[in-house]
């Protein structure tokens, strides 16, 4: 059951990035607290939640930079 919320929480957050027109910093923002909440109501550790979306973010960041 909890993999099942977990599941479609993230499908969810997925789907909103394949509606975006532009993908920028706001947007990722918000998507990284959408997998943050999945994870963590899913019993994620904390520890492991932050390292993802750093990774998360840090990626986006060189993909940014990689297109400029």
């Amino acid at each position: 059951m909890v993999l099942d919320k977990l599941g479609e929480s993230l499908k969810n957050t997925l789907s909103n990035i394949t509606k975006a027109i532009f993908v920028d910093e706001k947007l990722i923002n918000e998507l990284v607290k959408d997998i943050q909440r999945a994870l963590l109501q899913a019993d994620v550790n904390v520890n492991l939640v932050l390292e993802l979306s750093n990774k998360i973010k840090k990626k986006a960041a060189e993909e940014k930079h990689r297109q400029d």
